[in-house]
């Protein structure tokens, strides 16, 4: 074999094995990005399997469903007939407290619960007695707490604004369903039925694990009888608004750093 023909073949060896390398690689970097984001390959979380989404007879709310023709509402909460969207935001990676791997989640403001897409695209929810935090690749993070909302002791997902080592600000999303109306005004027709976003709701939670909803400045000062008088100089002097999350976040920081 001549010398040149050696050459050659030492040469087509060398890039064989440089394809073969990056084959490798290729196949490897594939399966970590498969085994991260794709698929529920470990032990999977607590779920509960979710009706489809597109109908949700077999999900019906404790709400009292009157006749559509006495009451002008639907019987039947159904998504396949209801614009706007019962979701905060659209399936995005996320990690689940406990669990080493993201998965494909979105939060259902209207029902409270919070669903994942498996890797065979099924819809499932977690189990809220089982799972406490569950924090999205974007920096939200939704923690289950117990809380009184009106005369209703609830125990869901809270939205953290800011967490504090004494005083967190939190946050309940309010999306609200409205019914399909049947309209006689000028011409006979029905409105749809919507899902729309209400007016959020904002909690303080304390070290010792109390949680308390405000609205108003008076509602936030009478949980502080003690530091009245201090928070209510600073929120004047800084302009809070109540209305205003930043705001908000900017006076719970305070309150966090006092003593």
């Amino acid at each position: 074999m001549s010398l040149k023909t050696t050459t050659i073949m030492k040469k087509l060896l060398f890039l064989f094995c440089i394809a073969a390398f990056s084959l490798t690689i290729q196949s490897q970097t594939r399966s970590t990005f498969a085994n991260k984001y794709l698929g529920i390959n470990n032990i999977p979380p607590p779920l509960h399997v979710l009706p489809s989404p597109n109908y949700r007879e077999a999900n019906k709310l404790s709400i009292d469903f009157r006749d559509f023709d006495s009451n002008n509402t639907t019987k039947v909460i159904d998504d396949a007939i209801t614009t706007g969207s019962r979701f905060i935001t659209d399936f995005q990676f996320g990690n689940i407290d406990g669990f080493n791997k993201d998965y494909r989640l979105r939060y259902d403001a209207f029902n409270d619960q919070m669903e994942i897409k498996t890797a065979e695209d099924k819809i499932v929810i977690l189990n809220k007695e089982t799972i406490n935090e569950v924090r999205f690749d974007d920096g939200s993070n939704y923690t289950i707490y117990n809380y009184a909302l009106g005369d209703k002791n609830i125990t869901g997902y809270l939205k953290v604004i800011f967490r504090g080592s004494k005083s967190s600000l939190l946050k309940k999303e309010m999306i609200k369903y409205v019914f399909r109306k049947r309209v006689e005004s000028g011409y006979v027709g029905e409105v749809p039925p919507a899902y729309k976003k209400s007016k959020d709701i904002y909690f303080i939670a304390n070290h010792n694990g109390t949680v308390h909803s405000f609205r108003t400045k008076k509602d936030f000062l009478n949980l502080f009888p003690t530091k009245t008088k201090t928070l209510e100089k600073f929120i004047k002097s800084n302009t809070i608004k109540f209305s205003k999350e930043d705001s908000l976040t900017k006076l719970v920081k305070y309150l966090d750093s006092l003593d």
